[in-house]
């Protein structure tokens, strides 16, 4: 393939803007918006979450496996 073919084929990895990495960046708790040093909490599948917390309400209405944490809500989280 030529280079002039190049600019034709489609994007297989587009980016998004809400990446992981600027998420982190933003340093802003997706849960209650303290601003610092955050922590991303996981879980391994969406279909774990039950849906009884506001976490996982918010973590299954964004559609995403991630959420970045302050101390505070992590510590939170955890105690559950």
């Amino acid at each position: 393939m030529n280079n002039m073919n190049m600019d034709k084929l489609p994007n297989a990895y587009p980016t998004t803007t809400v990446s992981l990495i600027n998420r982190l960046k933003a340093e802003k708790c997706e849960m209650c918006g303290a601003t610092g040093k955050l922590t991303m909490h996981h879980v391994r599948k969406l279909k774990d979450l039950k849906g009884k917390t506001a976490l996982e309400k918010r973590m299954i209405a964004r559609k995403r496996k991630t959420i970045a944490l302050c101390g505070n809500c992590l510590k939170s989280t955890h105690q559950r």
